[in-house]
């Protein structure tokens, strides 16, 4: 789903969607680039909703182009993928977007073999709201293909956030088993101002510096720290022997310098790389653009001492 692409904030500014703002973004930076060719594929269900998107996107060029489309999204996958398989060279980001928790495995599978990126919008408050109450025969097999799970098991954890996040999980685990490439998958929660959960963002990828990007650009976005939840930093709520709650949902460079701590009690001159690589592969904690907030939050901690490229940890 890409819709119209216009949007209004809570001042009733219009505002450009993720179709624009991509689209943009991509015809800015292609004339610096001749020898390489990009290309955009927009598709939604609503006609009129295309019509109002192509009239605000960018002009095409050679090197740029854009393919708009009406229809069902899942339907284009599987119709574009042959197209994708046999080009040479091709490296894509995939953005599935369903406004429920509508997820056809059958179309996207295809994507997480071939040499690309991929984002997929969770919307787990759908099911949280609505599974347990579900009675349409269409609605209930809408939550079966999404979790690959018969409904009556669904059904018994109806409302765990937890239970289906950790499904979604396991389907992508399962679909990457046989590949023969390292994967990496980073998971981000967004929150509307009630502080309620409403969807989470599931990026996959083969590519350790993509990864490193976007765990970063998921910080940046939200003021340095893991998601937008209106969460407060006051670890004097917990007594010393006491550890914070296991289902956070907002993490703050001080939890990346316990994590650190943790993970190399006792260790010596343990080399700033070495830690690196470490938060590298964490599914959350990003690197980049943070390196110095982490080493302040070590200092803090009482827990280590800071040599120019090592750390001592006690």
């Amino acid at each position: 789903m890409c819709n119209n692409g216009l949007y209004e904030d809570d001042d009733g500014k219009r505002v450009y969607g993720t179709p624009i703002r991509v689209a943009k973004i991509i015809a800015d930076i292609m004339p610096s680039h001749p020898n390489q060719k990009a290309t955009l594929y927009f598709n939604d269900s609503d006609s009129e909703k295309i019509a109002e998107l192509q009239e605000r996107l960018p002009p095409q060029t050679n090197n740029f182009q854009i393919r708009s489309s009406i229809g069902d999204g899942n339907d284009r996958l599987k119709s574009l993928w042959p197209i994708l398989r046999q080009r040479n060279g091709v490296h894509y980001l995939l953005f599935y977007d369903p406004y429920t928790a509508a997820i056809d495995w059958t179309a996207i599978e295809p994507y997480f073999r071939g040499w690309g990126e991929f984002i997929l919008n969770h919307m787990v408050s759908d099911t949280v709201r609505a599974l347990k109450s579900a009675k349409n025969p269409e609605t209930i097999d809408k939550y079966e293909r999404t979790y690959l799970t018969p409904f009556d098991e669904l059904a018994e954890s109806a409302g765990d956030r937890k239970d289906y996040e950790r499904r979604l999980q396991n389907i992508i685990e399962d679909l990457c088993r046989n590949l023969n490439r390292k994967y990496y998958v980073a998971t981000v929660p967004f929150f509307i101002k009630t502080n309620a959960l409403i969807y989470d963002l599931v990026f996959f990828t083969k590519n350790i510096e993509g990864f490193k990007k976007f765990k970063t650009a998921a910080w940046k976005t939200f003021g340095g720290q893991s998601s937008n939840q209106n969460a407060r930093e006051d670890k004097q709520m917990y007594l010393p022997f006491a550890k914070p709650p296991e289902d956070k949902l907002c993490y703050f460079v001080s939890d990346i310098a316990d994590y650190i701590v943790d993970n190399f009690k006792g260790q010596k001159a343990v080399p700033f790389a070495e830690i690196y690589k470490l938060l590298d592969e964490h599914p959350i904690f990003p690197t980049l653009l943070y390196k110095s907030d982490i080493k302040d939050a070590l200092k803090l901690t009482g827990r280590c001492k800071i040599h120019v490229s090592t750390v001592d940890f006690v």
